[in-house]
């Protein structure tokens, strides 16, 4: 497992009249895309839907050419978790909900490399289903084949009492124990499921009310019993919540959990005599790191600062290469819900950045609506919808290829960063990587004081921050007069 590769990914300018960057292409497009996942080394599986809304699975090759198709009228007209998944056999497929108009069933969806399809009905039916809020449907595989699944509970819904029922499942489809968590979430944006790390049961993390919205952990056995629970799990990152609108996945080459969100910042109003909170930041992409036995956050660092403020609401990716390494993937510049452009990172297991990519496309809208695979040799596939004022959206899988752009210029263009900070939050040494010679790093406070600068001498340059106070702060590159990379970094 790699540690720590802080590959620079720039070559010196006179190096670009032998090499040449690539690009980000569009490389599938339909009506609307669902889901994503490779079905190998080389062919992509999608799952979609054409103009006449007929939902299709698609077989497509390495240069983005469609192999083979099947459309899958039995779900249709079904709301969700249509969520594309290897399950344990090493079968690919995905679990469907069945509505009418008072009860859900389950069914298991198989997809072979033909795209025939086995199909599973679990012998289930659910009568207190809350269709109306979205989060709560969520569903993980142990590593017996089992699967978990939640939903909230209609009649506690309604009532403004809340709940969230857990259902335990065999590989038949037949149910084998339940649990109902009384009163546990406020929100519907406070619900996520998971695998432990060793895959013999699962974890929730749910919001709790206070004076801030507290994110808690609640890691179950198989049989759905309490282990354990940590609560306030941005204890870190507080004020910054990290389990707002988040994407969370288990890291299996190392049982540790991931996030993504986009960050809101909060702190007591001082003109509220009660103390609440109000929001004082909500720009950038936030990204947590918690370890594997109690769920402690280790880590968390930013994304890309842009100058258009961001709501939540969007959805957000993470995946894992072969080697551990961690990808995420959020939209981004969002004043009104939908996102206009792409961030997207490429992180070691530490939670230190590689890569990152700003990516925006004039004329158009990338909203990210989810769904990313990191392919084989690095190549990165995400799923958006692609808006043009007057024009009929389309979903579109945008490619990122692996190798790495070269030149401030180039890189620019193509979102690339030319200049990284490393490790945020740290303590009393901050390292700035970065190819671009005959520059220097100038480092601000919050009010936008110059507190220190420092020549670029080599491919790492560390700057002491002992003498500077804890909070946070603004770097930047400076190359022949002007700003070439910024970025916030926090001293903890």
């Amino acid at each position: 497992m790699r540690k720590l590769l802080f590959v620079v990914v720039l070559v010196s300018l006179s190096a670009l009249n032998h090499l040449q960057a690539q690009t980000p292409q569009r490389f599938f497009e339909r009506h609307y895309i669902d889901d994503l996942i490779f079905m190998n080394d080389s062919d992509l599986l999608v799952l979609g839907a054409d103009e006449a809304a007929d939902v299709a699975l698609y077989k497509v090759d390495e240069n983005g050419d469609v192999v083979n198709s099947v459309v899958l009228p039995s779900i249709k007209d079904n709301n969700s978790l249509r969520h594309l998944a290897h399950f344990n056999d090493g079968s690919v497929g995905l679990l469907v909900t069945k509505y009418t108009s008072d009860t859900i069933r389950l069914q298991k969806m198989t997809i072979h490399d033909d795209l025939s399809v086995d199909t599973l009905d679990f012998k289930w039916i659910g009568y207190d289903f809350y269709r109306f809020v979205a989060g709560g449907e969520q569903w993980v595989e142990d590593a017996f084949g089992n699967f978990f699944y939640s939903y909230y509970v209609d009649t506690l819904w309604t009532s403004g009492h809340h709940g969230l029922r857990i259902l335990k499942f065999d590989g038949n489809g037949n149910l084998l124990t339940e649990r109902l968590f009384d009163d546990p979430i406020p929100s519907s944006s406070g619900c996520y499921m998971f695998p432990t790390p060793d895959r013999m049961g699962c974890r929730l993390v749910l919001a709790g009310w206070g004076r801030y919205t507290i994110y808690n952990c609640h890691t179950l056995d198989g049989d759905l019993n309490t282990v354990s629970v940590k609560e306030n799990i941005d204890q870190l990152s507080f004020p910054v919540e990290c389990g707002e609108n988040a994407c969370f996945r288990m890291n299996p080459n190392n049982g540790r959990t991931y996030t993504i969100n986009c960050q809101l910042e909060i702190q007591p109003d001082p003109n509220d005599p009660y103390g609440n909170p109000m929001v004082v930041h909500n720009h950038d992409i936030l990204m947590s790191m918690f370890d594997a036995d109690n769920f402690e956050q280790m880590a968390y660092t930013w994304g890309i600062t842009t100058s258009v403020p961001s709501v939540p609401g969007q959805p957000n990716s993470i995946d894992f290469d072969r080697e551990g390494d961690v990808y995420m993937v959020g939209g981004m510049d969002k004043p009104a819900f939908f996102s206009k452009s792409l961030y997207i990172v490429h992180l070691d297991e530490d939670l230190n950045k590689l890569d990152e990519i700003y990516y925006r496309e004039d004329g158009y809208d990338l909203v990210y609506v989810g769904g990313m695979r990191v392919g084989a040799n690095g190549d990165v596939f995400v799923n958006c919808q692609i808006w043009k004022p007057n024009e009929p959206a389309f979903g579109a899988i945008l490619k990122f290829p692996a190798e790495a752009f070269l030149g401030i210029d180039e890189a620019h263009d193509a979102g690339f960063a030319v200049a990284v900070a490393y490790p945020n939050p740290g303590g009393s040494t901050l390292n700035i990587r970065t190819a671009l010679t005959g520059s220097h790093v100038e480092l601000y406070d919050t009010d936008g004081r110059l507190v220190g600068r420092h020549d670029i001498t080599g491919a790492v340059t560390t700057i002491s921050t002992e003498n500077l106070p804890s909070g946070v702060y603004v770097w930047k590159v400076i190359k022949d007069g002007s700003e070439a990379e910024s970025g916030k970094w926090v001293k903890k």
